[in-house]
């Protein structure tokens, strides 16, 4: 499917959704319905690394943050047939199929 039927469903159901550097962003179940209107495409990994700020850990006088952690995120996502990647994250797609799979 191209991403101008996952764009129209998107608009009939009033889900939200981003456009982050040509990829688009779902909330997880917004992503799983989207995945099974469309035929359950194959799906796909990749991590991202971003950092978190620990509580507290700014310094005023420095005007930053002293202790800022490094973390890996992992990614779900299909890719339509014009190219485009709708993408969710991984662990919380997880436990959307485990409760609809119920």
């Amino acid at each position: 499917m191209n991403f101008e039927v996952v764009k129209e469903f998107l608009e009939e159901t009033g889900a939200d959704w981003i456009e982050i550097d040509g990829e688009i962003h779902l909330e997880p179940e917004v992503f799983y319905e989207v995945w099974k209107y469309i035929g359950q495409p194959d799906l796909e990994t990749y991590v991202i690394e971003d950092e978190v700020v620990e509580p507290g850990s700014y310094d005023p006088p420095e005007m930053k943050y002293t202790d800022v952690k490094t973390v890996k995120v992992k990614k779900v996502y299909f890719t339509t047939l014009d190219g485009k990647k709708i993408v969710t994250d991984y662990s919380e797609f997880q436990k959307v199929l485990k409760e609809k799979s119920v």
